[in-house]
């Protein structure tokens, strides 16, 4: 599920404010008023778009391929630069990419590349063009729609043959058939394994604003900042060792992520059931976190005395395997039924987080949450007392509570939200999307059905 996310005042953003001419400005505000509270939400072989401005615009756009039960999973929209006034929308069914053309409603381009299923779609935001995907092939690939399919490989040879090498796409190279057909081609690879990507499923990204950045998080527990390779027509990037690279960030599998400004990040994990005492069979269940934290090293990448970044950027092994050059600013627990997050940028210069519960949507604002407090100093006489009555030898003299009581001193103070009730929901609601600024709020259920709220204040 996606929604429209451009306004009248986004063409001086979009492609760094090249579009913003007075010949397009006036088109541009007709289409966005045309497509404002426009949204795109996938079925099993079949897009739907739906507007609560302008309801007799839905429509639906049917796909037929061999993707067999595969459901449309990812959704984005999107833009190319020779038609700016077109809006695209970029979905996913299982390994396969398709572009559709909302005006025209039809697919205007089909892509393969990906070795497992596409988990998210996101889009660059000043660059609309230019989208990334995410796989459970442990890879993230960057595609770019103002180009044709790549139609036959043009590899690199490894010694000592001198022939173009048949790696294919699990190596990070181009593929030996054609890529697809339409528009969009694969022009970077995020690789996956042990040198520095991720070790599993990526599950979601998202770009910097401003800098040529990309934040991934997976079900490896890790968060994963990459530098944007150089990206070329003839030729396909392949980068495989990240600038920052972390999993003591998050217990559990890494959900969200998502760019609060020029250094700081939100992230979200999922419950996890993990072993307490190293015991195999003795599981604690731990609630998932929000975490808003700080990338230390972005000043050491991006000095601020130097406008234009280096040609040449390469991070120590710390970096890419396991850094530490990061600083939580606050963390708060999740319930363990929580099913969606969505991080939003307001009208009020604020961000806002919807959770999806099974049946309601309870908003957060970022500015609500408290850093974590800070440990006593010098420690009290009763704590080291008791810390040292828990003194041992062996693991079977631990505290089964120990671990759990850890975790709970290292949040910070309850955050309070606001729920919002889905009326006749059944606890059948999937996510939530908080869109145009924050004026409307729309959900999805299990069986199809939206909810659409908007701000009726002045």
């Amino acid at each position: 599920m996606a929604q429209f996310p451009w306004d009248h005042l986004s063409l001086q953003t979009l492609w760094a404010g090249e579009m913003n001419k007075p010949e397009i400005c006036d088109a541009w505000k007709s289409i966005t008023d045309q497509w404002s509270g426009t949204l795109v939400v996938g079925g099993s072989d079949t897009v739907a778009v739906v507007s609560y401005r302008h309801p007799s615009n839905g429509f639906c756009v049917k796909v037929n391929d061999d993707c067999g039960q595969d459901n449309f999973r990812a959704l984005a929209w999107a833009l190319s630069n020779e038609t700016p006034l077109d809006p695209l929308i970029v979905c996913s069914r299982g390994r396969m990419l398709y572009v559709l053309d909302a005006k025209q409603k039809k697919v205007v381009g089909q892509l393969r590349g990906h070795g497992g299923e596409i988990t998210a779609i996101v889009v660059h935001p000043s660059f609309p063009y230019l989208v990334c995907t995410c796989s459970r092939d442990f890879s993230a690939r960057l595609y770019d729609l103002t180009m044709p399919p790549c139609e036959h490989p043009n590899n690199p040879h490894w010694p000592p043959s001198k022939l173009p090498s048949l790696g294919g796409a699990p190596h990070g190279l181009q593929a030996s058939e054609p890529e697809g057909v339409g528009i969009g081609r694969c022009v970077a690879v995020l690789c996956g394994g042990p040198s520095g990507g991720h070790d599993a499923a990526v599950l979601n990204a998202a770009f910097h604003p401003t800098y040529p950045l990309l934040a991934t998080c997976g079900l490896d527990r890790a968060v994963k900042i990459w530098r944007l390779p150089k990206m070329s027509s003839d030729k396909m990037a392949r980068e495989d060792k990240p600038l920052f690279s972390s999993t003591r960030i998050h217990q559990a599998r890494v959900m969200t992520i998502s760019w609060l400004s020029l250094d700081v990040l939100v992230t979200s994990s999922a419950p996890a059931l993990i072993r307490r005492n190293n015991q195999k069979d003795d599981l604690c269940s731990v609630d998932g976190t929000i975490a808003i934290w700080r990338w230390l090293g972005f000043d050491r990448f991006f000095p601020p005395n130097k406008p234009k970044p280096s040609k040449v950027m390469r991070g120590c092994a710390s970096d890419y395997q396991e850094s530490s050059s990061f600083k939580l600013l606050s963390i708060v627990p999740i319930p363990q039924t929580t099913r969606h997050l969505h991080v939003a940028y307001t009208l009020k210069n604020d961000y806002a987080i919807a959770m999806t519960l099974p049946d309601r949507i309870r908003l957060y604002s970022v500015a609500d949450f408290k850093p974590r407090g800070m440990p006593p100093f010098p420690l009290d006489q009763d704590e080291v007392t008791s810390l040292t009555g828990r003194l041992h030898l062996e693991d079977e003299d631990e505290d089964d509570n120990s671990n759990v009581q850890g975790q709970n001193m290292a949040f910070s103070p309850p955050v309070h939200g606001r729920d919002i009730v889905a009326p006749e929901a059944e606890e059948g609601l999937q996510a939530a999307v908080v869109g145009f600024h924050g004026l409307s709020l729309m959900g999805l259920g299990l069986k199809g059905r939206v909810w659409i709220w908007t701000d009726t204040t002045d």
